[in-house]
């Protein structure tokens, strides 16, 4: 079962590190989401496959701190994957451009594996092949949500104080003062505690 998760995880090191490479400014890695959570699943990816296979060899347990990095990579893509599909109505709102990579990489393609294909696999090996590592310690539930809420608030206070040029639109919508413009605000922040309560469930 560990075997499938590494080679999984080696799968999605390999595809974020095509597409996000290609990505034209790299410091949009840094202002986008889906840029953001992809680039921390690529990192967590990369330390588990390591780790994973370093514990094997060796004849060694698997560390609890592993799959709970897992975790949080997870919740991580598939919140994005949520937005993307509910929030942004399959990226119709903002959608990566042609524009935004390099020559040589299909914005389709690009957009499929850091929306679906990335998600779905992290999904897959979390849930199917990596329950022989325990994860137990009810902390995490609490640390799985560290990266979305920074990013959220450094989004709202950069957004408000006109800091930066809003990627999403989120705010802006806001100052309409309709409220189902506003919605966004809230239910994503929702969701992702709903998300992340499932894959805790189902870990």
């Amino acid at each position: 079962m560990l075997e499938c998760a590494i080679f999984i995880n080696i799968v999605i090191v390999i595809c974020e590190l095509y597409t996000l490479g290609h990505i034209k400014g790299k410091l949009n890695i840094l202002k986008y989401y889906t840029y953001l959570q992809n680039f921390l699943a690529l990192m967590v990816s990369l330390i588990f496959s390591i780790v994973v296979i370093v514990c094997i060899i060796s004849n060694r347990a698997v560390p609890e701190y592993i799959r709970g990095l897992r975790y949080i990579a997870a919740c991580g893509l598939i919140a994005t994957m949520f937005i993307f599909i509910v929030f942004l109505d399959r990226g119709k709102k903002v959608a990566i451009m042609e524009d935004d990579f390099l020559v040589g990489c299909n914005s389709k393609i690009a957009n499929s594996v850091l929306h679906y294909i990335c998600p779905i696999l992290s999904l897959v090996s979390f849930v199917l092949f990596e329950r022989e590592i325990p994860l137990s310690n009810g902390i995490w539930t609490s640390i799985v949500a560290i990266p979305s809420c920074l990013y959220w608030m450094i989004y709202i206070v950069l957004s408000l104080t006109k800091l930066w040029k809003e990627p999403y639109d989120f705010a802006s919508q806001g100052d309409k003062g309709r409220l189902y413009e506003c919605l966004p605000f809230f239910l994503i922040p929702l969701s992702f505690v709903a998300l992340s309560f499932i894959l805790w469930s189902i870990r």
